[in-house]
């Protein structure tokens, strides 16, 4: 007589159960891991996000001229559309001081408007292209920042560098303060040169 084994009805429920929990936290924290992506990477661009915040703080953190104190702040980017959308999307409705902080961006250096004051510019190119707009800015109050071999030497007041896999940067503070822009304490120390 062969016997046959019953499970109760009250632990194939709890099995049931646990099963179908432990696939649906698996479904869930898969999507949760791969932030929607289709193919499950995170698609972050760490560079964007560590210098927008620089360029926050380089904002934030240094002394302007009396003379670019009321009105909006403008940072602008020029040739980093990922950098302008992490701008936007992190300090759009952020003040500087007292000033409301406006946001442009501009593909190419030709594109940035000649009249108007931007406080502070990024600008991904270097060489000639970067001395020429160095060169137009040169009377104005301007913050120049770069991402370039060359970046203080073609006029650049802040230039990022990386060094192993961080990004810095160095500053010319001589040239900012000629503008009438004191580079904050707090600026400087995190400076590499």
């Amino acid at each position: 007589m062969t016997r046959t084994r019953f499970i109760p009805v009250s632990s194939l429920r709890t099995t049931v159960l646990r099963c179908a929990f432990a696939a649906a936290a698996w479904a869930v924290g898969g999507m949760a891991m791969g932030q929607g992506t289709s193919n499950g990477l995170d698609e972050t661009d760490t560079r964007a996000v560590t210098k927008a915040n620089f360029l926050f703080h380089f904002a934030a953190s240094n002394e302007w001229p009396v003379s670019v104190k009321e009105g909006e702040f403008h940072l602008t980017v020029v040739g980093n559309e990922r950098l302008y959308a992490e701008l936007v999307d992190k300090y759009a409705m952020k003040l500087i001081g007292a000033q409301p902080l406006t946001i442009h961006g501009y593909s190419r250096t030709e594109d940035l408007p000649s009249e108007g004051f931007q406080h502070l510019v990024y600008c991904d190119v270097g060489g000639a292209e970067l001395n020429r707009l160095a060169l137009a800015l040169a009377d104005t109050p301007t913050v120049l920042v770069s991402d370039s071999s060359d970046g203080l030497e073609q006029g650049a007041l802040i230039n990022f560098v990386s060094i192993g896999n961080r990004i810095r940067y160095e500053i010319n503070a001589a040239d900012a303060a000629k503008k009438g822009v004191l580079i904050g304490n707090k600026i400087m120390t995190w400076a590499v040169k």
